[in-house]
């Protein structure tokens, strides 16, 4: 490396929030952009283009991704990123306020490598001590995507992304697309009147939920 160039720094450990979860919109989720399914395209397009896997949509999940706090991670042309988490079921049950995946990389072209997480925030059922933790609310919650790089360039695309929990019978049906600026704000979720999942509803043998986004880059007029 040349001499006196700066080594990069992976970003700090997520912290315990201070105040309540973001909230989003409660506004009307758009309609996919041409080519996109209005769904989960890696359940109803296939995976063209897709760097592991022959196809998302039918292929068995390795038994890694059974595995509490796992990330499966799959690369597809033009940018589009394919995420999977196993989330421990305990956690379900705990008083923690928020569940945060492990790192992952989201590569657009023409753009430097971003490090973006996934977060699970439980539904606050009252204001009290015990009021916003994963037991009180009964493994119901919202998952938000967070990008965790600093300085996000002002060029950087918006962001269309669906979410899912589940695998197998016990998939739940996506939610999404959503478009979202992470220049402007780092944090994107469902609108309000759809942002609440059921976790517990989504646990297997395996004893964890996955949950999982699919990600690609869009320009600020795609949904209009």
């Amino acid at each position: 490396a040349a001499a006196g160039a700066a080594e990069a720094v992976p970003p700090p450990p997520v912290a315990a929030p201070s105040s309540p979860a973001p909230s989003f919109p409660d506004l009307e989720v758009p309609s996919a952009p041409p080519g996109a399914s209005p769904d989960a395209a890696w359940l109803r397009e296939g995976s063209a283009g897709w760097e592991e896997g022959e196809d998302i949509g039918v292929v068995e999940l390795p038994a890694e991704v059974s595995r509490p706090n796992v990330l499966e991670h799959f690369c597809g042309a033009g940018g589009r990123t394919l995420v999977h988490w196993a989330v421990d079921a305990k956690k379900l049950d705990s008083q923690d306020k928020q569940q945060v995946s492990p790192h992952f990389e989201v590569r657009f072209p023409g753009h430097e490598p971003q490090t973006f997480q996934l977060v699970i925030y439980p539904t606050v059922i009252n204001d009290g001590r015990r009021g916003a933790g994963f037991k009180k609310a009964k493994g119901r919650g919202r998952l938000v995507l967070k990008c965790q790089s600093l300085g996000l360039p002002t060029n950087f695309p918006h962001v269309s992304f669906i979410l899912a929990i589940g695998k197998g019978e016990l998939r739940q049906p996506a939610r999404g697309p959503v478009l979202h600026n992470f220049v402007e704000q780092t944090m994107g979720g469902l609108p309000k009147k759809r942002e609440e999942w059921d976790f517990k509803s989504g646990v297997d043998d395996s004893r964890t939920v996955t949950v999982s986004v699919e990600l690609w880059p869009s320009s600020s007029s795609a949904f209009a």
